[in-house]
């Protein structure tokens, strides 16, 4: 029989040398453009924020457009109706919130016995409690303090000159009026900014786009293409999917809460909706109100616990299963991301921040995808797999997780594809190993703690392979070093995927000294096992040692990586063609000298 070539298992190992310098500037020079752009971020916000509201505006309109013009609606008639609709739209929510509000307040001083009820109630139910005593005495007394009048004692100061301020009384009634105006300016002209810039975008989105694609380089037009097309349309669906499942949370909770008897049940709904795009703390926010006017309303407590009662099923059902369902996919950002963007951006813009912070995200991880410089952007906010299998599984074993390294056979066993599990995930873990221990970073103890940890991975994985039976008659032993003793652990869990009958010798058997507890008679063959192929020198001493004490036995040299000339090797998979099922015949060429 020819024997088999020798295949390498093809492992990629990213791996360099460690740079003795400049390493340290690289990371001042990334810090310093880090606080640069927070820099900018903050003091340009009054700019910045109406920008990015209007592209993230323009991105969510623009497939209207689109439709419109497939219609036959001219480009200039549809941009101007999308913009006014935009307006419309802040405006008349803004308007049936304000005018919602003024309502409410001004019915809550007929509900203040009822709220001065409940609070009795409340005092009642906790007065054994003496810290809530002592703390309402505080408050009392300094209440008292602040509304009782002061009098002059004969030890008192001097008295201090009354300071007197001149006002310019010329405007007479305007000045309630422009102080309003004043108070609201600011957002005003922040409204105006984003209204004009996302006008200006719709009209001119092909030619902005044209600029973006220009600044990014002609050299690869495609992957410019294909990032602002993912950008817009996952924006855009994100957007869609979020919007339909706010409104309706808002309007289940308008309704519910209009059936109990909760006033401006259509304000709360329409608040649910509004505040839900603020990441984490939404929901919290547009609950306040209805439960404390629910308070105020109801005799009892019934109507406040039912009306909180609605708010968490609501957030439950539309936050932990409808939104991991429906938006899970479309963001493409990891929960951990989300978070640590959420709070960046709140801390940056505040409240809007929060509400970008996740279209922020998504943008840059879209964009981190596409452009190898920024890639390190998409390995942060990303969700799928940062590393390959084999070098997940690397990482797990160093670690010492059995457990943990084990979860990445379970698609394979799922699968039945145990022995692909084999060449394609644990020995090119092994193998990595192997290439840290000759570079000198992994320590021999470490390689002895690997090599436990692998042993331990696959007795966790193959728990529900079926037995075979041990044989004398072929018996495995690993070559010198703990990494060889893990691929013949590696090599035995194999054979027992075949049905193949063996043993496993403790790794010194072939020491001075136990190699001659052998039985000779018994064994018929003797596979040697390594990791990678070891030099001739050593598999001649170790082959010679073998052949004195068990003369009668055949010694089969294995090797899961080796060399295409070297005829002194086989693979596992060749030695098992060879070993057949009931171990009591051995085929194969013999060994070479």
């Amino acid at each position: 029989m020819v024997n088999a070539p020798m295949k390498p298992i093809p492992v990629k190992v990213y791996s360099g040398p460690m740079p003795n310098g400049g390493n340290e500037i690289k990371i001042a020079h990334r810090l310093i453009i880090f606080v640069a752009l927070c820099a900018i971020l903050i003091f340009g916000r009054d700019i910045l924020i109406p920008v990015v509201l209007s592209i993230l505006l323009s991105v969510l309109l623009s497939p209207l457009i689109r439709g419109a013009q497939r219609l036959g609606v001219p480009k200039a008639v549809s941009v101007i109706i999308s913009v006014i609709l935009t307006v419309l739209v802040l405006a008349s929510t803004t308007f049936m919130v304000g005018r919602t509000l003024t309502n409410l307040a001004a019915d809550l001083p007929a509900y203040e016995n009822n709220l001065r009820d409940k609070a009795r109630s409340l005092r009642l139910m906790a007065g054994g409690n003496a810290a809530l005593d002592r703390a309402a005495g505080v408050l009392e007394d300094l209440q008292a303090e602040l509304e009782s009048t002061p009098t002059v004692g004969p030890k008192s100061s001097p008295e201090k000159p009354i300071p007197v301020e001149v006002r310019d009384t010329s405007l007479g009634p305007l000045t309630p009026v422009l102080s309003v105006v004043s108070m609201i300016a600011h957002p005003i002209s922040q409204v105006g900014i984003m209204i004009l810039m996302l006008a200006f975008i719709l009209f001119n989105r092909e030619d902005l786009r044209d600029r973006l694609i220009r600044l990014a380089g002609t050299s690869d037009i495609h992957r410019t293409t294909v990032a602002l097309d993912e950008a817009g349309s996952r924006l855009s669906r994100l957007f869609i999917g979020q919007l339909a499942i706010n409104v309706s949370t808002g309007a289940i909770i308008a309704v519910s809460l209009f059936l109990i008897g909760v006033p401006g049940a259509l304000l709360w709904g329409l608040l649910t909706a509004m505040l839900r795009f603020l990441p984490f703390v939404g929901t919290l926010l547009s609950s306040i109100l209805p439960i404390v006017i629910a308070l105020a309303v109801g005799d009892g407590w019934y109507l406040p616990f039912t009306t909180a009662g609605i708010i968490i099923a609501a957030e439950i059902t539309a936050g932990h299963i409808l939104e991991p369902i429906f938006l899970g996919r479309m963001t493409g950002v990891s929960s951990t991301a989300i978070v640590i963007a959420a709070a960046f951006w709140a801390s940056i813009w505040g409240p809007v921040g929060l509400i970008l912070s996740t279209p922020i995200t998504v943008g840059l991880m879209v964009i981190g995808r596409h452009i190898d410089s920024l890639h390190f952007l998409h390995v942060l906010f990303g969700t799928e797999p940062v590393l390959e299998r084999d070098h997940a599984f690397y990482h797990r074993i160093l670690t010492g997780d059995a457990v943990e390294a084990a979860e990445s056979a379970h698609r394979y066993l799922a699968d039945g594809r145990l022995s692909a599990f084999l060449d394609e995930v644990a020995i090119p873990g092994l193998l990595m190993a192997k290439h840290d221990l000759e570079r000198g970073i992994l320590p021999k103890q470490g390689a002895t703690d690997v090599a436990t940890t692998f042993s331990e991975t696959l007795e966790e994985v193959w728990d529900e392979v079926e037995d075979v039976q041990d044989s004398e008659r072929v018996l495995l032993v690993a070559n010198h070093g703990p990494l060889n003793v893990a691929a013949t652990v590696a090599f035995s869990a194999f054979l027992r995927l075949k049905g193949i009958p063996h043993r496993v010798l403790p790794p010194d058997t072939i020491s001075p000294g136990r190699i001659d507890g052998l039985d000779s008679e018994a064994v018929a063959v003797v596979c040697l096992c390594s990791l990678s192929a070891p030099t001739p020198a050593q598999l001649g001493y170790i082959g010679r040692r073998l052949n004195n004490h068990l003369p009668d036995a055949r010694v089969i040299n294995v090797s899961w990586t080796g060399s295409a000339d070297r005829n002194d090797l086989q693979s596992p998979a060749h030695v098992a063609s060879m070993l057949p099922v009931d171990a009591k015949a051995v085929k194969g060429p013999e060994p070479a000298a």
